[in-house]
């Protein structure tokens, strides 16, 4: 199902959401995060509760997110010994969520100061609207290769999504951070690495638009060395390829058709970087062939 046009009025009746939050060895940000959402202004829904997953962790993120339990009773811990993969870890977020809608979103990233009601408004407007994908931009201070690369790959994506829906296509969901009406997922497959494609393929087949956000801005700071750039994107395709195998759905971002004028665009703004294209066009090749022998293995790499 392609983006709708969103029409009505809010409803009286406000919804609830919950956040979902898996974090392995966030210290250094969780507590930051915690509170910026704590912060996020409640526009049309009511924050019912904020479930942090730290299982697996070896620093001080339990301590942290136990810290500021005792300031606001709405935010709530599982932890466990064993580090078991991302849906896993939503699995056990999912199996307590109260609220209509439920946001999920990592743990080491930054909020704009309205994403949340921005991110939900569309359910607000609209019944038919099953997930709600925001818009990922880099956290970087510097002006190196990985700055670079990070700006080039999260504007690309941003422009794929708004290309694909201005067409009234179904854009592609962002992992990073995105809303789902709860009732659409009980539980993820344990091995899927691609939770929102998967969060978006259901509520497809179940009816539902996907919208994507544009203005429910928010920043992580990506890999900066070679391995975990490869890593990343290795990581990411080997998940696309696992949907289009197991669910035989292709990742909108996947057509080559939605890709090339979007590639182009970017290429001609970033033309006076040949070096730096060409660096990031070769790790692109490399990261999609090491992609394509772990999907052939089987070896997709869902605890991460």
């Amino acid at each position: 199902m392609g983006q709708q046009p969103l029409r009505g009025l809010y409803r009286r009746k406000k919804i609830t959401v919950s956040v979902s939050i898996p974090a392995y060895n966030e210290e250094k940000t969780i507590a930051k995060l915690l509170r910026s959402v704590l912060e996020q202004p409640t526009n049309g829904f009511v924050l019912k509760e904020i479930i942090v997953n730290t299982s697996g962790s070896t620093d001080n993120t339990d301590a942290k997110v136990q810290t500021l339990m005792r300031v606001d009773s709405r935010i709530k811990l599982i932890s466990g010994a064993e580090r078991e993969g991302k849906a896993a870890a939503l699995n056990s977020i999912l199996r307590d969520v109260k609220g209509d809608v439920v946001i999920f979103m990592d743990g080491d990233i930054v909020l704009e100061k309205q994403a949340f009601s921005t991110l939900v408004q569309p359910f607000l407007l609209n019944d038919k609207v099953g997930v709600c994908s925001g818009n990922t931009m880099p956290l970087q201070a510097e002006n190196g290769f990985f700055d670079f690369s990070s700006l080039f790959i999260r504007s690309l994506h941003h422009e794929l999504c708004a290309y694909l829906a201005s067409r009234g296509c179904t854009p592609k969901v962002n992992g990073t951070f995105y809303a789902i009406r709860r009732n659409i997922v009980d539980a993820f497959p344990r091995n899927v690495v691609s939770d929102d494609e998967y969060a978006s393929w259901l509520a497809q087949k179940m009816g539902y638009h996907i919208v994507y956000v544009p203005t429910a801005m928010v920043y992580t700071r990506d890999p900066s060395t070679f391995g975990g750039f490869i890593e990343w994107q290795r990581r990411i395709i080997a998940g696309q390829m696992f949907m289009k195998r197991h669910f035989d759905y292709k990742v909108p971002t996947m057509r080559a058709s939605v890709v090339a004028p979007c590639l182009l665009k970017l290429l001609n703004r970033h033309r006076r970087k040949p070096l730096s294209l060409l660096t990031l066009f070769s790790l692109g090749v490399l990261s999609f062939l090491l992609a394509f022998v772990t999907f052939l293995r089987n070896k997709i790499p869902y605890a991460y």
